[in-house]
């Protein structure tokens, strides 16, 4: 990772670890495929809103705090090295998973009701907070980035949330697509094949932090 980084890198660079980590099943993508039947592709986008609305509390506190929190070397470590052991865990973990077919996307569950457009948002919010890994990757990962990458401040901040939320919008509205549209659009092998993928970024991810983490002392 650079020592400094533009605004359009930073998007980009949270796009694409957004996107590792959106396309991994879990809470959210468990409600959206219990609802695109039933609702369609909007399902994905709503559900997201949920999502993100919760992220931008995470990222306005941790824009107010950032730049006296981080600036201290030994906390810059803690987390750095924090950070690295959750990617390398969530990416030994995503390969793995996709080897043994233990990863997978989860199947509609025809027999729920469809929910208003309220309470989908609200499904959102409650499947975010009901994710364990959701707490420890914006306290670890996106704090960790910022300030190792040098670029602490609300503008910075908000790239990677910008980032962070479009890698989420675009999945969640693809997965709602394909299943509210009844077509099986990405096979077995193509999924198992971008998890590894994404799995074997987050390891190297987790490396770099940790060998940074250490630098800063």
């Amino acid at each position: 990772m650079p020592a400094d980084s533009s605004l359009l890198s930073i998007f980009l660079f949270s796009f694409a670890v957004g996107f590792g980590a959106v396309i991994t099943p879990g809470p959210v993508s468990t409600a959206i495929v219990s609802q695109a039947p039933r609702r369609g592709w909007l399902v994905g986008p709503l559900i997201a809103t949920g999502h993100s609305f919760l992220e931008f509390i995470i990222v306005a506190l941790l824009a107010l705090g950032l730049g006296a929190g981080l600036a201290k070397p030994g906390v810059q470590t803690i987390i750095a090295i924090a950070g690295g052991l959750l990617l390398l865990f969530m990416g030994f973990t995503m390969i793995r998973d996709a080897l043994t077919g233990k990863m997978k996307l989860p199947g509609p569950q025809e027999n729920q009701l469809p929910m208003s457009t309220g309470r989908m948002i609200g499904l959102g919010v409650v499947a975010t907070i009901t994710n364990p890994f959701w707490y420890a990757w914006w306290v670890t990962v996106a704090p960790g980035y910022l300030a190792q990458v040098q670029a602490p401040g609300a503008a910075a901040v908000a790239a990677f949330y910008l980032g962070h939320i479009t890698a989420d919008y675009a999945w969640d509205t693809f997965l709602s697509a394909v299943v509210g549209g009844g077509k099986k659009w990405i096979s077995g092998k193509v999924y198992k094949g971008i998890i590894i993928v994404c799995g074997l970024f987050f390891a190297y991810l987790g490396v770099q932090f940790i060998i940074r983490g250490i630098a800063v002392n």
